[in-house]
């Protein structure tokens, strides 16, 4: 029923459904309400008032209790589960008052009971009645939806601010191929943050910190920490006056009530000496190949409680060997409780350390472990585990060495299909590709790495997927557009696949990214005026409108299920670098 309509009733208009097998109690009750100034409609029996709602629901029913064949209560829960959330008032007219047929209506779904023989004044009392109680339904409902729509068009905001957040903060990061990491996060926002860095002789330096709480509020601090981290390493500052910085940083940007555990380590050129600081975390577990474990316990206040870090909590040098498997965690997972309110605790964490056989590796015990320990509840607080294989190939090719070799063509492909498409990140996959062919970090190679992103997002969401940005226009197109993508991910048939082709040419870096997907493809024409301005049709999303900006060519193959891009930097000359 529309506002509207319900708005009349109250004041003696709408229409009531009479159910009856007496044609003399159906002319009696509809000349009541025709009097009162309602519409009528008539049904003989129960599976016929079932049909004439189905097709044309009432605005009420007036329901007979004893008829033939489906009687007044199989009717009433029959049309029940018909309506589903929608609320049409039901009043039973019966001469039954015992305890029994009450309790028969209630589960029925009846809404009130109106005892024969009848009085006007009194149904006119019951069905203006039922129209405020509907009337409170409806309000309720609607405000539901709009508040689902709210919750929709929240956590997309947060998704994408996370996702912009995340980019911000991990951009940077260097060796993740060296690094195992798992991570799970107790709100869209982590308070966890992993960082990596070369320092300039080549050693490689990692930060694994975890800020108080969880959420936006505890990931806010992670931005500083971030800038001051990669800033200072590059520069050759040491550790300890890395740990310095980050604490005053902390101290004057967090609230009191806020701080950050954290545990740094940097691993010397050659592999064979770590220095570790470890300042509110839990203990980091070092393990040796012959199955010994080493416990580096914490050894000083979070950072950000105190204005100056104590003189004696400096970093501590100890030698490792090849082999060697540093775990560091965050109190998040010592912390995770099962149904019965039993945390991880520690020695589950290190049963999943040592073992004979190095795979899989600890973090992939550890989230199976830990993923039985909490079953089907959620995670109260950010978890996150990185393990470290102590060798000379953690270091080695990353530091600061001779310039890459870029003379010659190269080329590198890989393609997915199936329900590989959820496991895989192939976008991931390339960006190693790149870090592989340029180790050192620039303003190129990220926007490289954002053109990767995008044209693999797309390829999944809308070629594999089959899915319309044009749904995002509604904030019921954005809960659709979801519910839709999560449905895609549990029944994956498609293919994606994208290769990369590095060329030089004279002075200029050229890197063509090519992917394909197995969708049917979209008007590719009508994107490409859009984009070059030759139409004033908007487009949807940033994701293609930002690869036009940042790529010197963009082009759609065949049926559009083909995209490549080529992006192109000139190599600066001696004299334009020198300062």
């Amino acid at each position: 029923m529309t506002p509207s309509t319900a708005a009349e009733l109250a004041s003696g208009e709408g229409r009531v459904l009479i159910v009856d097998d007496d044609k003399h109690n159906r002319r009696l009750l509809k000349m009541m309400l025709t009097g009162a100034g309602y519409d009528t409609e008539e049904a003989t029996d129960g599976a016929q008032a079932v049909e004439r709602v189905r097709s044309d629901p009432p605005d009420l029913i007036l329901m007979d209790v004893m008829m033939p064949g489906m009687n007044g209560f199989e009717a009433t829960a029959a049309i029940k589960r018909e309506c589903g959330e929608r609320f049409i008032p039901v009043i039973f007219l019966t001469a039954l008052d015992d305890e029994d047929s009450l309790l028969r209506g209630i589960e029925a779904g009846g809404d009130d009971f109106l005892n024969k023989p009848l009085n006007l004044s009194v149904l006119r009392a019951k069905i203006h009645a039922m129209e405020r109680l509907r009337d409170l339904h409806h309000g309720l409902r609607e405000r539901n939806e709009a508040l689902d729509r709210a919750r929709a068009r929240q956590a997309w905001e947060e998704e994408t601010a996370e996702s912009v957040f995340s980019r911000a903060i991990t951009g940077r990061n260097v060796a993740d191929e060296r690094l195992r990491v798992h991570q799970w996060s107790a709100a869209t926002f982590s308070g966890d943050v992993v960082l990596s860095d070369f320092t300039p002789d080549g050693g490689l330096r990692v930060l694994v910190g975890d800020f108080t709480g969880h959420g936006l509020a505890a990931a806010i601090g992670t931005y500083p920490v971030s800038e001051t981290f990669h800033t200072l390493t590059r520069e050759g500052v040491g550790d300890t006056e890395l740990v310095f910085e980050l604490n005053q940083v902390l101290h004057g940007f967090l609230p009191p009530s806020m701080f950050m555990g954290a545990l740094l380590v940097t691993f010397e050129p050659d592999g064979q000496a770590a220095t570790i600081w470890n300042g509110g975390l839990p203990e980091a577990l070092l393990c040796s190949s012959d199955g010994s474990l080493r416990s580096l316990a914490s050894q000083a206040m979070p950072l950000g409680i105190l204005p100056r870090m104590e003189l004696d909590s400096l970093p501590v040098r100890y030698p490792v060997r090849e082999n060697d498997t540093l775990l560091i965690v965050t109190d998040g997972i010592l912390e995770a409780e099962d149904a019965s309110g039993e945390a991880f605790g520690e020695d589950r964490l290190r049963t999943q350390l040592c073992y004979g056989d190095p795979a899989p590796g600890p973090v992939d015990r550890l989230a199976a472990a830990l993923s039985a320990h909490l079953g089907t509840g959620e995670p109260a607080d950010d978890m996150t585990a990185v393990a470290i294989r102590c060798s000379p190939e953690v270091v080695l090719e990353g530091g600061q060495t001779s310039p890459p070799d870029t003379t010659g063509t190269r080329r590198w492909s890989l393609e997915v299909a199936g329900a590989e498409l959820a496991r895989v990140d192939l976008a991931d996959e390339a960006r190693q590709q790149l870090r592989h062919w340029f180790p050192q970090p620039n303003e190129h190679i990220q926007a490289m790495q954002t053109v990767i992103a995008e044209l693999c997002n797309n390829a999944f969401e809308h070629g594999v997927l089959g899915l319309s940005s044009e749904m995002k226009a509604t904030a019921e197109g954005f809960a659709e557009y979801y519910r839709l993508r999560q449905q895609g991910l549990e029944e994956l048939d498609g293919r994606i696949g994208i290769s990369l082709r590095y060329r030089r040419t004279d002075n200029w870096h050229c890197v063509r990214i090519r992917v394909r997907d197995s969708g049917a493809g979209f008007d590719h024409e009508r994107v490409r005026r859009a984009l070059e301005g030759e139409s004033d049709e908007r487009l949807w999303g940033r994701g293609l409108t930002l690869v036009h900006r940042l790529c010197r060519h963009m082009r759609h193959l065949g049926s559009g299920n083909v995209v490549e891009a080529e992006y192109a930097w000139m190599e600066q000359t001696r004299k334009e670098q020198q300062p």
